[in-house]
């Protein structure tokens, strides 16, 4: 079974992205009205600020909405596989044997849309899967801990 990330991020980073532009351009007028237009720390600090707002908004609209479609979560028998990345791809593949919970996150954007976040951790370390629709979170969750419990048993 197969489980990607939920295609409402898209609107949750544009809403992200958007206030940060507006952050910016709040910023950025008052720089106008600290400083003379003719001071050189003035454009200066202009243009890292348009910059800044410019590579916010290129990730906030563009790249994470491309990399959670690469997204992707499953389980077989013994394994559970993640695929994450767009230009950096990353596979992790676990055994079921080495999963010691399952946590689900909510923040406040996942809530108002409805995703969650579906935390695996292992002894080691912990695997994020971002937004998932919140039903298939659920059911992914009671899967994986009935797997995990099955697994605890043999």
């Amino acid at each position: 079974m197969e489980y990607k990330t939920d295609k409402r991020i898209i609107t949750i980073h544009a809403i992200q992205g958007l206030v940060i532009i507006i952050a910016m351009i709040f910023l950025i007028l008052l720089l106008l009205l600290l400083f003379k237009e003719t001071n050189v720390l003035f454009r200066m600090l202009s243009g890292m600020v348009i910059f800044i707002s410019l590579l916010t908004s290129y990730e906030a609209l563009i790249y994470m909405p491309l990399a959670y479609k690469k997204n992707r979560i499953s389980i077989d028998k013994n394994f559970v596989v993640i695929q994450k990345g767009l230009f950096i791809k990353t596979l992790v593949k676990m055994p079921i044997s080495k999963l010691y919970t399952v946590k689900l996150v909510q923040g406040p954007f996942e809530k108002v849309f409805n995703t969650k976040n579906i935390v695996l951790v292992t002894l080691a370390d912990e695997f994020t899967m971002p937004v998932l629709n919140s039903r298939y979170a659920d059911v992914l969750s009671r899967r994986l801990i009935r797997a995990i419990k099955d697994n605890d048993k043999k």
